[in-house]
């Protein structure tokens, strides 16, 4: 397989200053740079690389773009696990192959072609490879996410 390694994880919370703070004041993460999705949210970083991104739940846009997710505490906030793979078509048609659902959305602005499937616990496991024209929506198409300028966010 060509997955190279563990990209990020998404929690979703209703207490994202909190989460934020703890996350810096204990872990050491830094704030750093984020799209502009629409929906609150911050990434945080580890050397330089975005390894959590914390939404704030209760967001109509964040529910279009994650789906829905029923209010949970503890381990149940984990949205989802992010993998950074290196070739799209081989991943595809081994989905295909082993006829695994799957759902994907082309994102040029940040560069990502993502691919999203669901482990027998229910939780969704995301993939994401490199954009590139060329790439096709083999799986289920997803609403391409509109991020916003920054002057709109």
């Amino acid at each position: 397989m060509n997955i190279v390694g563990l990209d990020h994880f998404t929690i979703r919370t209703p207490k994202l200053a909190e989460t934020v703070a703890f996350f810096q004041d204990v872990l050491g993460l830094t704030l750093g740079w984020r799209p502009r999705f629409g929906f609150p949210g911050h990434w945080l970083y580890a050397a330089d690389k975005p390894v959590l991104h914390l939404v704030e739940v209760g967001s109509r846009a964040l529910d279009a773009y994650l789906g829905e997710s029923p209010a949970q505490f503890g381990s149940g906030r984990v949205d989802h696990l992010s993998f950074r793979g290196t070739d799209l078509a081989q991943i595809q048609q081994h989905l295909c192959q082993l006829k695994y659902p799957f759902r994907e959305r082309i994102v040029p602005e940040i560069l990502e072609h993502q691919l999203f499937i669901e482990d027998p616990n229910g939780i969704t496991v995301e993939m994401i490879f490199p954009y590139s024209r060329d790439n096709a929506v083999v799986g289920i198409a997803m609403e391409r996410l509109a991020i916003l300028p920054e002057d709109e966010a």
